[in-house]
C-alpha cells in the first residue's frame, strides 16, 4: 500500500536516507529541492529522478502563481478551488494573448502542481508513461499534465475540482 503523500527519494550510499512529505510546508520542500539540485550540479546525477523533476515543476508553478497572480498555493486540499481560479486566469491569458506556444511548459508545471495536490491528499506516485506524465493510484493513471493542457486550451469547460473528485474516487475504490 502506498503511503499517502510521503516519498523517499533515491539516494547515494554516502547520503542519509531522508525523504520528504508532499504535505510539508512549501519552504521546506523548496529547501529540499534546492539541496538536491546542488548535489546534482556537483555530479550526483543518480539523484535525478522523475519524482524530483515533477516536484521542481510543481514548485515552479507555485512560485509563478504567487509572483504573477498573487495567490499563495500549498498542499492543502482546499487549494483545488484556487487552482481552478488560477487556471481560468492563465487560460484567458493563453487564449487571448496566444501565450501557449511560447510557454508550453506552463501546462507541465500546472499538471505537476495538480499531481502534487493529488499525491499530498489522496496518495499515489508519479510515473512517466509513453502517454505522458501521470499519477498512479491503485493501478490507475491520472494524466494530470494532459488535463492541465486541455484545461488551459479550452477555457473553463473543464473543472479541476470535478477531476480531483473523480481521481479521489479511484482511491476509495468507487
Amino acid at each position: 500500500m502506498l503511503t499517502e503523500g510521503v516519498v523517499v527519494m533515491k539516494r547515494l550510499e554516502t547520503e542519509c536516507g531522508r525523504g520528504f512529505s508532499y504535505t510539508s510546508d512549501i519552504h521546506v520542500l523548496e529547501h529540499y529541492y534546492q539541496q538536491q539540485y546542488k548535489l546534482i550540479k556537483n555530479g550526483n546525477t543518480d539523484l535525478v529522478t522523475f519524482e524530483l523533476v515533477m516536484l521542481g515543476n510543481a514548485l515552479d508553478f507555485i512560485d509563478l502563481v504567487k509572483r504573477t497572480i498573487g495567490i499563495p498555493l500549498d498542499s492543502r486540499e482546499s487549494c483545488i478551488e484556487l487552482y481552478d481560479e488560477v487556471m481560468d486566469a492563465l487560460s484567458r491569458g493563453i487564449i487571448n494573448r496566444n501565450l501557449f506556444d511560447r510557454n508550453n511548459d506552463i501546462s507541465k508545471k500546472a499538471g505537476a502542481y495538480l499531481g502534487f495536490l493529488i499525491i499530498a491528499n489522496v496518495g499515489g506516485e508519479w510515473i512517466d508513461t509513453a502517454e505522458g506524465e501521470a499519477v498512479i493510484i491503485d493501478g490507475r493513471e491520472a494524466y494530470v499534465c494532459d488535463f492541465a493542457r486541455n484545461r488551459l486550451m479550452s477555457g473553463s469547460e473543464l473543472n479541476a475540482a470535478d477531476y480531483y473528485k473523480k481521481v479521489k474516487m479511484i482511491r476509495k475504490g468507487v
